[in-house]
């Protein structure tokens, strides 16, 4: 099993605190480094592989860099880790993973995610629609079939959605294994503006990214849609975002503007067969 971690304006000891939970367990770890600054003298260079961009060139880069290396080294898998996520028992998640492989079960499996899943874990295995990236264990078998990350439509935002829903495309399913828990919280929500609304508070380059990243997988996938993906697309992404922008959240003409221009370019992109 290949590891795959990435950072970006990353704090030293949070970052190698909960890269040690799982880095001993795994057979090679990359770590893929968006941040302005080289971190490279965190590391033991001798254990692991480190890859520094100098930019924040998003997610699916490092994961088709990842994809390309277990290729090239005959790996199975490969786990795919943000920064801030922090394993509770990852040892036996990953027992419990290579068991189902060994047994011939050709799946993307993914631990509880504490904070963002809901659903009662009265089963061990619970089939999942969609997932984020973090604590992804993914075949190499599936990720050729998928044909990897798409890094032009989706660098950073709604990747997991892609890659979630092309899975599913492919005959493939995500399993939950539920007794396996990973602590990961979507961004840092903050209290503002005179309403007190909580909002992540991203700036207007990443309100057009997710914008346009989420309208690309709306049309990519716009066949299989549930009525629960497009509430999602219509309420989070723009109706609930152009409320935060108007009632709580700075340069608000500014990110209304990238919203707008998300919206466009998400439409005008040329969908990849």
């Amino acid at each position: 099993m290949l590891g795959l971690v990435t950072l970006y304006h990353s704090k030293k000891e949070e970052a190698l605190n909960n890269i040690e939970q799982y880095a001993p367990y795994i057979d090679q770890l990359i770590v893929w480094d968006n941040s302005p600054i080289c971190h490279k003298e965190w590391f033991d260079i001798n254990t692991i592989v480190y890859h520094w961009t100098g930019e924040n060139k998003g997610i699916a880069p490092a994961m088709n860099y990842a994809w390309h290396y277990a290729e090239e080294r005959g790996y199975y898998s490969f786990l795919v880790m943000d920064e801030d996520s922090r394993w509770e028992d990852f040892p036996e998640y990953r027992k419990a993973v290579e068991t189902l492989f060994c047994q011939g079960q050709l799946d993307v499996f993914t631990p509880y995610i504490k904070g963002i899943d809901t659903f009662k874990t009265e089963t061990e295995e619970y089939e999942k629609r969609l997932f984020i990236n973090s604590g992804m264990v993914m075949p190499i078998e599936i990720f050729r079939a998928i044909g990897g990350a798409d890094e032009n439509a989706f660098p950073l935002d709604a990747l997991d959605h892609d890659i979630a829903l092309s899975i599913i495309e492919h005959g493939y399913r995500a399993l939950c294994l539920t007794k396996h828990q990973l602590n990961h919280s979507l961004g840092q929500p903050q209290l503002m503006g005179p309403f007190h609304l909580f909002t992540p508070n991203y700036d207007r380059h990443r309100t057009y990214s997710m914008t346009r990243s989420h309208i690309i997988c709306y049309r990519k996938h716009w066949k299989m849609m549930t009525e629960e993906d497009r509430d999602y697309l219509f309420n989070e992404i723009i109706r609930r975002k152009f409320f935060r922008i108007i009632l709580a959240e700075p340069d608000k003409i500014g990110r209304l503007k990238a919203l707008v221009q998300g919206i466009i370019s998400g439409y005008r992109y040329k969908i990849r067969n």
